[in-house]
């Protein structure tokens, strides 16, 4: 299992669902015609918050199992 660094898994149940938006997403920017000029938004301390509450579940979920 593989955690994003937003704090959700990638499971087996989500990967179909998660390539598709991602071959979406490229097919669309170059549909676009236009380079890819800004990034994603830069991280927060919340971002920060939110990964290690997530991770931390999976780790215990992980040893209770």
């Amino acid at each position: 299992m593989a955690v994003h660094q937003n704090g959700w898994r990638y499971t087996d149940e989500n990967m179909d669902r998660l390539l598709m938006e991602r071959h979406l997403a490229k097919k669309a920017r170059r549909a676009s015609h236009k380079n890819h000029l800004s990034g994603p938004r830069k991280r927060t301390a919340a971002d920060n918050e939110t990964f290690a509450l997530k991770f931390e579940a999976l780790l215990q979920e992980m040893l209770t199992n």
